[in-house]
């Protein structure tokens, strides 16, 4: 059972993927992943435990999960990794094909470029390409943050909302850039 649970997570390794954008800067019409990362490009997942449940297409790592691409690193306590039906056959997944991922509790998103995400809760849509911030969401880009009841980003049109509601209103804390060559 280890063996091929050890196999089974090498596979999910390999083709799993989960990072964010904080300005949803990449995402081309090419082959990609949730978030923008190529298919090739694979994610190592680190986990306290790791559950398999292969009749409901889950697959859930729990505590001090940590998420590792080439340019993106996600932190959170639970991880949801939703597995689309393969269609040739209700009674397996398919290989690879993910429908969505949930990352919960303190979920912090780093990329190389600097942005950070932090939320309660994010949301992954693979075939939409939308990834869905909430409970205190907030996304900052060097010194800029916003913060927001939800913030939505739509990854195909490079495009981010953020929305607020009547407890939570929308807080953007933006910083002047100062022009080459002035003082």
């Amino acid at each position: 059972m280890r063996v091929l649970l050890s196999i089974f997570s090498l596979s999910v390794f390999v083709t799993l993927t989960c990072a964010a954008t904080p300005y949803s800067q990449c995402l081309a019409q090419q082959k990609a992943l949730p978030m923008g990362i190529p298919s090739e490009e694979p994610i190592v997942i680190h986990s306290d435990t790791l559950l398999f449940e292969q009749e409901q297409r889950l697959i859930i790592f729990e505590g001090n999960v940590k998420a590792r691409t080439e340019d993106t690193k996600v932190d959170c306590r639970k991880m949801i990794v939703y597995l689309k039906e393969n269609p040739s056959s209700s009674s397996t997944v398919e290989s690879g094909r993910i429908e969505k991922i949930i990352a919960l509790s303190d979920v912090v998103i780093k990329r190389s470029d600097g942005g950070i995400a932090r939320a309660g809760k994010a949301v992954f849509y693979q075939d939409e390409e939308k990834v869905v911030l909430t409970e205190n969401p907030s996304v900052q880009q060097g010194p800029d943050v916003v913060e927001g009841h939800r913030i939505v980003m739509y990854l195909k049109e490079n495009r981010t909302i953020v929305e607020g509601s009547a407890s939570k209103r929308v807080k953007a804390t933006l910083f002047p850039k100062e022009e080459k060559g002035e003082q």
